[in-house]
């Protein structure tokens, strides 16, 4: 004998297992809080962009009715029957039709936002009917229908958002069926 005792020759690479077994346990626990990770990223980065998507249309939307209610000359056109679209901007300009490359909502250039509008009928008010020797008028309440869509192309993200508006304005008798 060498003078090693018996019993620690048996004993060798019993520690090297152990720490490998260790090793392979923290590796596993790493991997699965680094998945987790990535997983909670990717729902952060969709709920903001769903986010982003959402206000898009709610700004199209309010950016159009502000346009109405400030704005004679937009209301008479959709009176008149014409559909109305709108591209909204930065700074909250409206460009007349639909939006073009480079227009986009926010700064970064990642959402288009677009309004679409048109007079979705009308109802008559009771008992506001005005006569006039040339002919009479009804007072009616007219349904605008005022749908908000906002897209991040980049990202194959819509959302769509639809509006009724009440206006009233006096309508010629001749023209009420």
């Amino acid at each position: 004998m060498n003078g090693t005792p018996l019993r620690h020759k048996n004993q060798r690479g019993v520690a090297l297992l152990i720490a490998l077994f260790v090793l392979v346990i923290v590796s596993v626990m790493g991997i699965t809080a680094m998945k987790t990770s990535m997983f909670s990223a990717k729902i952060a980065t969709g709920t903001q962009v769903d986010a982003m998507a959402f206000e898009g249309a709610e700004s199209a939307i309010t950016s159009t009715y502000l346009e109405f209610v400030n704005n004679d000359d937009v209301m008479q056109t959709l009176l008149l029957g014409s559909k109305i679209s709108r591209c909204i901007t930065m700074s909250d300009q409206t460009i007349e039709g639909d939006c073009q490359d480079g227009q986009t909502l926010d700064s970064r250039g990642l959402v288009v936002s677009e309004s679409h509008s048109k007079v979705n009928g009308y109802a008559a008010i009771d008992g506001y009917q005005v006569g006039s020797s040339g002919g009479g008028a009804q007072l009616v309440e007219y349904k605008i229908g005022i749908l908000g869509e906002s897209e991040l192309p980049d990202l194959g993200v819509e959302n769509h958002h639809m509006q009724e508006a009440l206006k009233r304005a006096l309508k010629p008798a001749s023209d009420i069926e």
